[in-house]
Order: structure tokens, then sequence, then C-alpha cells
């Protein structure tokens, strides 16, 4: 019979840690899209809110690259996230996916949604 990776304890403690983390970039991604959306409406409002200096025009167009970036970066997390849930509902949560390995308990508690131990990691360039 095969030893059990982690107590039951355990695994609700990184399943409540995923979830929490998914709640606060929901969340923030909410918060970024209200913001993003009045700077628009602010910008094809009337002419008197145009922005006419090219250092304006220039901030704008940095703040809505900035925010794709962001949206990019927390939709690529949420992934990773809901994949280490299918991997907690599977019983393979904490396995390396490269190498099969264990990945340490440290790594998982420092970052919940890792598909990888550190030497697969490296390995890649990541």
């Amino acid at each position: 019979m095969k030893k059990k990776r982690f107590k039951k304890d355990e695994i609700l403690g990184f399943e409540r840690a995923l979830l929490a983390e998914k709640r606060r970039i929901l969340k923030e991604r909410d918060f970024n899209r209200k913001v993003m959306d009045s700077v628009g409406s602010q910008a094809t409002g009337d002419l008197s809110a145009h922005r006419s200096l090219t250092a304006d025009q220039g901030t704008e167009n940095y703040q809505r690259e900035h925010a794709s970036r962001m949206r990019s970066l927390e939709t690529k997390t949420l992934r990773e996230i809901s994949d280490a849930l299918d991997r907690i509902s599977k019983g393979t949560y904490g396995t390396c996916e490269k190498c099969g390995k264990p990945i340490p308990r440290a790594r998982l508690k420092a970052v919940p949604h890792a598909r990888f131990c550190m030497k697969c990691m490296k390995a890649a360039g990541r």
C-alpha cells in the first residue's frame, strides 16, 4: 500500500490557500477593470476632457499596456490555480509534472500552484 504524501488537513490547507489566491486575483482584476473603464470613458468623453498632449497620451498608452500585461499574468495564474485544484481532486497534487518526484512542501507553501520541482523548473529555464 502506497503511503499518502500529505495528510488530509495539509491538502485542505493548500486548497484553502489556492482558493484565497483565486479570490484575491479576481477581486483585484475586477477593481482594475473598473479603473480602466473609468479612464477609458474619460478619454472618450467631451472634447474638454480630451488629452491633446503627447506626454498624456504616452502615459495613457503605458497604463493600458501595463493593464494588459497584468490581465495576461492574472489569466495565467488563474489557470495554474485551477489546474492545481484539479490535481488535488485527482490525488496528484505535489508531484512534479516533469520528473514525477515530490515537490517539497516549502515550495508548495510559497507557490501552492507549483507544477514543477525547482530542479526541473530551473532546467526548463523558468
